[in-house]
């Protein structure tokens, strides 16, 4: 990458949009108050974000940015020049030794799971009743897996017999009967559980098997008084009682296909999808004169595209050619953003996990039911994309809203922020089509470091409705996608 080229930029960015603020008649482009410097920021962060700056440099020019603005609101306004754009960030790109375009470390290819792993995803979807004095309830299990972080049980607690009946706060969520439940194989050995709460708000515990089982193991069987004990099954060929396990493949094995994605190309998707997540849950509203007001959240989202998309240009990270400007030009013009400023018209061919997400958001209303709450026992392992493994290993409904929960491994959680507030953390889209035709997008919305693997809870939207028989998952990165469908297997509706 080519940090003068990406400084230089930067730099030229901030004086244009201070003139264009200090104004006496500030024009359409320069927006509200401190939408100068909310693009100069989104700018910076993105330049940051594929490798062409670091964060010291883009706090430097923020920080003459806000000095320039106090003296000259003191001195008063001065004559500006027009916005940066494509030709000032072509006169960027042709100075200096050129940085190779787009030339960020490419990711590692997709890869199938290595043969012979001891990795194992088993959905479950029964209930393990429990009764400790006064106390009863019931324990949901999701799944269990079986990795180099050991083996472990995915686990809902019921919560709701027990709050009302003893008045359970979350803040006495260790009162729980842990102590009740006895694990054992099918060769007489017996486990313990420790349980570690991931989300205390979603009752959603992970209870490590100790030890860890080992190889050749049919089932474990669970229970807790008074009894009966509920057997796991492990062998794949047997799979749960009442039914098909869930995360079984539908449709074959999973689909691999390749893409070759510039490192701002794959910014400006995560932007996008961003985008429409916020969108999607906060739908539009109408005053009585029937004027639709696009939530403020989304103008601020939208504010810097324009500038982002160029500065990628500039310095290397986005082909000038790539379909992914005009696609985002059509996001924002379905979402109702203006001042966007991407130059780029719109494109009339949005990808099709976009377009149901955007026709979610401008119903205004989509749903009148309420999702049942619930749980659903899938449990499968995608394979390797941009050096990332996924797993997915339980999906839970609750108050009106569906937490598809996933093994990450390949991943650091460094808290790393792009524009807008975008975690970087996460590189890949990742959506699910429902049995009914419409896609849903996830997103981490909780994270659980741990090593080698990391618990992440994943917020779908829209939620995903009971009925629904199957999934497809859909996961993509720079360096190509994969596809699987899977069964869901619906336990006790919670």
């Amino acid at each position: 990458m080519n940090r003068e080229a990406a400084e230089t930029f930067l730099r030229l960015l901030a004086e244009a949009q201070l003139r264009d603020q200090l104004a006496p008649d500030p024009p359409p482009w320069a927006g509200g108050p401190g939408a100068g410097r909310i693009k100069v920021q989104a700018a910076g962060q993105a330049l940051t974000a594929v490798g062409a700056l670091d964060r010291e440099a883009v706090e430097e020019v923020l920080a003459d940015f806000d000095l320039a603005v106090s003296l000259r609101r003191r001195d008063g306004p001065r004559p500006r020049p027009g916005p940066i754009g494509p030709r000032t960030a072509q006169l960027v790109r042709d100075m200096g030794p050129a940085g190779s375009p787009g030339q960020a470390a490419a990711p590692p290819p997709v890869r199938e799971p290595d043969e012979g792993t001891a990795d194992r995803y088993v959905p479950i979807g029964l209930t393990v009743p429990f009764h400790d004095d006064d106390l009863s309830g019931e324990l949901y299990l999701l799944s269990l897996t079986r990795s180099r972080a050991g083996a472990r049980l995915f686990v809902l607690w019921g919560q709701p017999a027990l709050s009302r009946e003893h008045g359970l706060g979350l803040q006495q969520v260790e009162r729980f009967p842990v102590g009740l439940f006895t694990v054992t194989d099918d060769r007489g050995s017996a486990y313990e559980l420790e349980f570690a709460h991931a989300d205390a708000y979603a009752w959603v515990s992970q209870a490590n098997i100790v030890p860890a089982p080992p190889d050749g193991i049919r089932w474990l069987e669970i229970a807790a008084p008074p009894g009966p004990a509920v057997r796991v099954q492990l062998d794949p060929a047997g799979g749960p009682p009442g039914g098909p396990p869930g995360g079984e493949p539908v449709g074959g094995p999973p689909e691999i296909s390749a893409a070759h994605l510039s490192v701002g190309e794959q910014l400006l998707i995560m932007l996008a999808e961003d985008l429409l997540m916020a969108a999607a849950q906060h739908p539009l509203a109408t005053r009585p004169a029937l004027h639709v007001l696009t939530p403020r959240i989304l103008l601020t989202k939208g504010t810097g595209l324009g500038a982002i998309i160029a500065g990628l240009e500039a310095v290397g990270a986005l082909p000038p050619d790539s379909p992914i400007p005009a696609r985002l030009a059509a996001l924002c013009a379905g979402l109702r953003i203006d001042g966007h400023e991407i130059a780029a018209p719109p494109a009339d061919d949005l990808p099709e996990t976009w377009l149901s997400l955007l026709t979610y958001y401008q119903r205004r209303r989509p749903d009148t039911a309420q999702v049942r709450d619930g749980f659903a026992a899938v449990a499968a392992a995608l394979p390797e994309l941009d050096g990332i493994r996924l797993a997915l290993v339980g999906l839970h409904n609750t108050e009106g809203s569906t937490v598809l929960y996933v093994l990450a491994r390949g991943l650091r959680r460094e808290r790393r922020s792009g524009p807008h507030g975008l975690d970087l953390d996460f590189p890949l889209s990742f959506w699910l089509r429902d049995s009914g035709g419409r896609w849903h997008q996830a997103r981490p919305a909780a994270w659980y470091p741990s090593d080698p693997e990391h618990s992440i809870e994943m917020a779908l939207v829209p939620p995903l409705p009971r009925s629904t028989e199957w999934v497809e998952v859909l996961a993509r990165g720079r360096s190509g996608e994969v596809r699987a469908r899977l069964a869901l297997r619906w336990g006790a509706a919670l």
